[in-house]
């Protein structure tokens, strides 16, 4: 019989180490299920996309790769300068009487531009030509006064010379006794005379010759005031140096304008040159003749010019060397004073170009899967004639929308460049009709 105090005792609690053996011996169950379901499915040919039937594979866009142009370049800011650019201002002073432009009006070189009242420039004018014909007329008289003393002086000598030959004959005459002493005195009389008046003829043709240099220096000075003043009366006409474009005009008719007064601009655009300040470490690859474009933000170009000058100084505090290069405006799009974006080719290597959508990352390191003929020990579907291979490949610069690839990929390959995000390695790919396309050129 059983004793009915222990039949109503409750049984004692199960140990805590055998709940733990059951709890781990479900868990090593439940991964061998797991493990043999991943080895079973894996063996199956997995389907390429939901609703597609085997053997066809993901549906994707192919380009075939070509040998590309890769730029190593840097993008600067800098400013544009016209090669001929002036302040026009008067020569003299006077009043603004009249202006043939307008501002933005293109000129040729010597075109007028504006004309102060020459009034005063006229009348100087005039006097100094008055003054010119009266040292004409003196320098003429004086030129006459030598000539005539010249013509005596032929005279004079003409006579020295009768003298002494008389001299010399009452001299021998005298010798032998057919004439007295006192005649040869006479003759000698004659004959110092005759020399005296020379000597001071001599020094009135002297005189004479000084008084045409000083009337012709007189003519020269006039000459020269004469000059001048024609200068400055056509210095009442302000013209253009060279043919450009007029800018805004600081002045009205009748204001009173001194020469230090800018009365406008002259621009001539056709011809443009960008400062650019270079770092001085990049100083041993800038030379002259280097490409430079000038770009858009979007990173269209809008001109290509070389490098034409190179600053042998350095800017202390910026470290940097100015540099120049040369710019053709013949559409006249760009303007002085322009800041624009400059973009200096270092240089040009051949290279292969992806579009930046063919690029995906695995654990920080890019890939860009390649469609190629699968291998036999590939295990696709029957009739899979290209599969997605995962190529790494080492980034270079982006050009555009494309990224410059350094190792990894050759020209003539095909990668895939839509629905990336659905590839693995091996997966079985399907190219869509036109779906091939060459890189385009950058």
């Amino acid at each position: 019989m059983v004793n009915s105090d222990l039949a109503h005792q409750p049984l004692p609690p199960p140990q805590r180490g055998v709940r733990w053996v059951a709890v781990m011996t479900a868990a090593l169950l439940l991964t061998g299920l797991g493990v043999g379901w991943r080895w079973w499915a894996g063996r199956k040919p997995m389907p390429t996309a939901i609703g597609q039937p085997q053997g066809q594979g993901l549906p994707v866009k192919l380009e075939t790769l070509t040998a590309e142009t890769i730029v190593d370049s840097t993008d600067f800011v800098g400013s544009l300068e016209a090669a001929q650019v002036v302040e026009l201002r008067p020569e003299v002073t006077g009043r603004v009487q009249q202006i043939f432009v307008r501002a933005g009006d293109r000129l040729p070189a010597g075109a007028p531009i504006a004309e102060l009242k020459p009034d005063r420039a006229e009348a100087n004018l005039a006097s100094v030509i008055a003054s010119i014909n009266g040292a004409r007329a003196l320098e003429s008289n004086a030129r006459s006064q030598l000539a005539a003393l010249e013509a005596d002086r032929i005279a004079l000598i003409a006579e020295v010379e009768l003298q002494n030959e008389n001299y010399r004959r009452v001299e021998f005459l005298v010798k032998e006794g057919v004439l007295s002493a006192q005649q040869l005195d006479l003759v000698e009389r004659d004959r110092q005379v005759a020399q005296a008046n020379l000597k001071a003829l001599e020094q009135r043709i002297t005189a004479a010759r000084a008084a045409v240099e000083e009337a012709q220096a007189g003519l020269n000075a006039a000459q020269a005031n004469a000059n001048r003043a024609t200068v400055e009366l056509a210095e009442t006409v302000i013209t253009a140096p060279f043919a450009g474009v007029v800018g805004d005009l600081k002045v009205d008719r009748g204001d009173m304008v001194r020469d230090t007064d800018t009365l406008t601009t002259l621009t001539q655009n056709q011809v443009l040159n960008l400062r650019v300040s270079i770092p001085i470490e990049k100083a041993p690859e800038l030379r002259v003749g280097q490409v430079v474009e000038l770009v858009t933000e979007e990173g269209n170009i809008l001109n290509t010019g070389q490098i034409s000058f190179i600053d042998p100084n350095v800017n202390p505090n910026q470290q940097t060397l100015l540099a120049k290069a040369t710019f053709a405006n013949g559409g006249e799009l760009l303007r002085n004073g322009q800041f624009v974006r400059a973009r200096l080719i270092w240089r040009t290597d051949p290279g292969v170009l992806v579009p930046t959508v063919a690029v995906t990352r695995l654990a920080g390191q890019p890939f860009v899967f390649v469609a190629e003929a699968p291998g036999p020990e590939d295990e696709v579907p029957p009739g899979t004639e290209r599969i997605a291979r995962q190529r790494p490949v080492t980034l270079g610069r982006l050009q555009g929308d494309r990224y410059h690839i350094i190792t990894g990929l050759e020209p003539g390959m095909e990668i895939i460049i839509s629905g990336i995000l659905n590839l693995t390695d091996g997966a079985p790919i399907m190219p869509m009709p036109d779906a091939s396309v060459s890189a385009p050129s950058i």
